[in-house]
């Protein structure tokens, strides 16, 4: 008599949470440390050395000229990729279900920090240059004007969220759809940006290095392996072993 199949009337267990969770972050913070040097050294430049802004405004003019309404549409579409609000949403969303199906409150975590940090560096870091858009207000730092356009919040957004929501789905994704998920939004939200005229090409290389320096710190965080109280972290387990998944 053939051996009867296990059901699967409770069905399958929920996936380990990152196995692995993404590994792009190396052991030292030799990069992180560039990094942070780079971003200074922009924003440096930008304040004492003119030939910069000379290239964000021959940019801005050669986009300007060259702006058919397909490809301008098309550009359009890569900037919302990196639209704060609708990425807190998903990104909380996605983490909430797998909250639910972990029973843990591990995924919650790094999305919520997320928009916080991101919020505090870019709002504060805006504030502090005051620089103007390509539009209007001035190209120059520290310009006292109304509009703050540095560094880009889109083009981070795209970094940091995207890594994020590649993080959390890791288990879920191959890897070539997970490594598109992380790297190919941030790309395309700085051309369509840069393009449309919403951002100095500086802006966008502030924000992609400010994006990319949050997410490289996020990661580092073991996030499955954090203590945390025991009614906050119940994950299933599997049936008839009494481990958790």
């Amino acid at each position: 008599m053939a051996a009867r199949r296990p059901s699967r009337r409770g069905g399958r267990p929920p996936r380990p949470l990152g196995v692995p969770a993404l590994v792009p972050v190396p052991g030292g913070w030799w990069f992180d440390g560039l990094l942070l040097v780079a971003l200074v050294t922009l924003t440096a430049a930008l304040v004492w050395w003119s030939p910069l802004l000379r290239l964000d405004i021959a940019v801005r003019d050669w986009c300007d000229q060259r702006r058919p309404p397909p490809l301008a549409t098309v550009m359009l579409i890569f900037d919302y990729l990196g639209q704060g609000g609708a990425l807190t949403l998903v990104t909380v969303l996605v983490s909430f279900w797998l909250a639910w199906r972990h029973r843990s409150v591990r995924p919650i975590i790094p999305a919520g920090l997320a928009p916080i940090i991101s919020t505090l560096l870019i709002v504060g870091l805006k504030r502090w240059t005051s620089r103007g858009a390509p539009h209007h207000g001035s190209v120059r730092m520290f310009s006292n004007g109304v509009e703050e356009f540095y560094p880009s919040g889109h083009v981070s957004n795209s970094i940091v969220y995207y890594g994020v929501l590649a993080m959390l789905l890791a288990p879920y994704l191959p890897v070539a759809a997970r490594r598109l998920l992380q790297w190919l939004p941030g790309v395309l939200t700085f051309v369509g940006t840069t393009y449309l005229g919403y951002h100095w090409l500086t802006d966008s290389m502030g924000g992609y290095l400010l994006g990319l320096l949050i997410v490289r710190l996020l990661l580092r965080v073991p996030w499955r392996t954090v203590p945390l109280p025991r009614w906050l972290d119940r994950p299933p387990h599997r049936a008839g072993t009494g481990r958790p998944v």
